[in-house]
């Protein structure tokens, strides 16, 4: 077998091509149409043309989100593949969308002649890209007869998310599906996956979700979810942007990421596959770097095997992500065999393991199938292949997004490990003390961790959001051809801006959380302005100023992290009585002064005061005025224990012209 592909022109350039090429009216001849013309008439049109002059072939075809060629990855352009078998029969069926997918996916496979015998080894299907539940399709067809290979993809329509189509050379339709099988039990097939997508930030859990429809988060709707992560923006640019942001669970030991595919007016969400209720979901982040290798892994692999012919079915993240840098892991490929394909809103992957076969809807990854009708493999590969070379032009522009993708894997995994280490820290506690007294302080410990984690929320939201919306924007511009070489410079440099200062967050919650307190010396302003660095967005939020008059500022030895615990209880404490009596024009003001032995930060907010009857308890460890599901914060009493027996100092409180003001002294010697 081999396989010819051309890229359509006009109808008289079809018919030279088929000439030229003696490509002859046979039964034993698949084409695979690949367009981005999202257009029934044009469809209709170039199916009629072909089948003018090979009346005979097997035809099956999807509008896409770009197409795959020997020439790597196109925009705006239809691919049609010859594939001439000489000891393989053809078959396409096409069905519309019944009742369910799963059904769809049994009646497509049932069309087939002797679909349970062994001499159909292959079948390549296409599914429309909004309609069908693309995982229930793929178990329709694994329950009629799970040994048979499948590959393939669900349509495209350029990320518009309007309509779809899929066809063969008798049927077109936007609702349903498109096969090819391939009758020859000696036919040789080869399938590969390439994901390497990154899990970025917490694990959440799927509170509500019905197969492939997801309707509560972490007790939000996933519309308010995705803005609750990524800016209020995403909201306009949903569902497109859940293609680049997917959820990716892990199912059989590998993780696979759920691209969303439609909203609705509750403000759920429908995914390219099933996400179960319980399960645990994070976002999902391309690495740059991660892709390329795995690419060339790829061509490693797949030249240990006999092909002749390959086929390329690949999410559109990918190429939206690596832009034209995606040839990168496509063009080695080609030094193998001839390769086609399309960019899609998910992919098929048949998967065999020992004895057990099953076949898995992907996103986010490049699906690769090669097959052959000989047993050799391929004799000859260029010396180039993998080289990995890509234009000096791009360097800058990868080199940045590989940085992007390496800080943010490595912030992730320091705020698990920090997650992980504190929670260790407060079970040690447990076990160490059973005393009242001991547990309290351990639960005082707990919700301080709630508190950190929320302050690391709303530190990370808002860069987080400006880095997509930046993303976004450059994404945008390209696909209008208005981006200029310094509007990508200025877009990547205000991510990476973004980024550094995520990672700067990171070793502020570090010197908070160190094990080993130990004194150092800093600026009294610098240590206040750490702390308030930590909780300024959620001042921000809340409409508060705040406000502060360095009167006298010094160097002081003390634990920086138990000083910054200390400043950020207070001002907790401050916030949560600002919001709990509704003040109009909330204010926190800071003031410092400096002595011969000693200097003091005062602290004062102005919610009415500490009430003088609970004035002289507030210090208690026994004593609170929140209730059980409010308290939070490592409580005054330990404020008080760490400035009095870690730093030698005091802590008070005191009423002044209607402001409650905490006073911490600290020794200067």
């Amino acid at each position: 077998m081999h396989t010819l592909t051309i890229e359509f022109k006009s109808a008289e350039h079809l018919k030279e091509y088929i000439s030229l090429n003696n490509i002859l009216d046979e039964d034993n001849i698949l084409i695979q149409i690949f367009t981005s013309q999202n257009n029934k008439e044009f469809i209709l049109n170039l199916r009629n043309n072909i089948l003018k002059q090979l009346p005979t072939a097997k035809i099956i075809g999807a509008t896409t989100c770009g197409e795959i060629s020997n020439n790597g990855a196109l925009t705006n352009s239809t691919i049609i593949s010859f594939s001439l078998f000489e000891k393989t029969k053809i078959e396409t069926s096409l069905k519309e969308y019944d009742t369910t997918s799963f059904i769809s996916g049994q009646n497509i496979i049932k069309s087939f002649d002797n679909y349970l015998g062994n001499e159909l080894k292959f079948v390549i299907t296409f599914t429309d890209g909004l309609n069908t539940n693309g995982e229930e399709y793929l178990n329709g067809i694994s329950s009629m007869n799970k040994n048979i290979i499948i590959s393939g993809g669900m349509a495209g329509d350029n990320a518009k998310f309007e309509e779809t189509f899929v066809f063969n050379e008798t049927n077109i339709t936007s609702k349903g599906a498109v096969a090819a099988a391939f009758y020859n039990k000696d036919l040789n097939v080869y399938t590969d996956y390439s994901f390497d997508w990154e899990t970025v930030g917490k694990k959440h859990i799927i509170e509500k979700s019905a197969q492939n429809r997801v309707y509560t988060i972490n007790g939000m709707t996933p519309v308010e979810f995705y803005k609750h992560y990524l800016g209020d923006d995403m909201e306009q640019l949903l569902p497109a942007i859940g293609i680049e942001f997917p959820l990716v669970i892990k199912k059989d030991g590998i993780n696979i990421a759920r691209a969303v595919l439609s909203k609705h007016d509750d403000g759920s969400l429908s995914f390219a596959g099933n996400i179960d209720e319980g399960s645990i979901v994070q976002f999902g982040h391309g690495d740059v770097q991660m892709i390329i290798n795995k690419g060339i892994d790829s061509v490693k692999n797949i030249i240990e095997n006999p092909v002749e012919s390959i086929f390329i079915y690949s999410c559109m993240a990918r190429k939206s992500l690596l832009q034209e840098d995606i040839n990168l892991e496509l063009l080695p490929l080609k030094e193998i065999a001839p390769i086609s394909g399309f960019f899609t809103y998910g992919e098929f992957y048949h998967d065999c393991k020992e004895e057990e076969c099953n076949t898995k809807l992907l996103n986010q990854t490049m699906t690769i199938v090669g097959i052959s009708e000989n047993i050799e493999t391929t004799d000859t590969i260029s010396p180039n292949i993998f080289s990995n070379s890509r234009s000096q032009s791009h360097d800058e522009a990868l080199y940045r997004a590989q940085a992007l993708s390496v800080l943010i894997e490595k912030t992730t995994k320091e705020l698990e490990s920090l997650n992980q280490n504190l929670e260790k820290k407060v079970e040690e506690e447990i076990a160490k003390n059973l005393e009242k007294d001991a547990i309290l302080q351990v639960k005082q410990t707990q919700a301080q961790l709630g508190d950190m984690i929320e302050m690391i929320l709303h530190q990370w939201r808002q860069p987080l959001s400006a880095i997509t919306s930046t993303i976004s924007a450059t994404q945008l511009y390209q696909e209008s051809n208005m981006l200029t070489d310094d509007m990508l410079k200025d877009s990547l440099e205000k991510a990476l801006s973004y980024s550094n200062h995520l990672n700067t967050t990171i070793e502020d919650f570090r010197e908070l959380f160190k094990i080993n307190h130990e004194n150092s010396n800093i600026l009294l302003s610098d240590c206040i302005n750490k702390a308030l660095t930590i909780i300024e967005p959620l001042i921000k939020q809340e409409n508060m100023t705040i406000t502060k008059d360095f009167n006298q500022d010094i160097q002081v030895f003390i634990p920086v992290g138990l000083m910054m615990q200390v400043i950020l209880n207070i001002v907790k404490n401050a916030v949560d009585i600002l919001i709990e009596k509704g003040i109009v024009n909330p204010q926190i003001k800071f003031k410092t002064y400096v002595g011969d032995d000693t200097c003091m930060i005062r602290i004062f907010d102005n919610g009415g005061g500490i009430p003088e009857d609970i004035l002289p308890y507030i210090f208690d460890k026994k004593f609170t005025t929140k209730s059980d599901n409010k308290g939070t914060g490592i409580g005054l009493d330990m404020s008080k224990t760490i400035i009095e027996s870690k730093i030698g100092g005091k802590l008070s409180a005191n009423n002044e012209n209607g402001w409650a003001v905490f006073n911490i002294e600290i020794p200067l010697s």
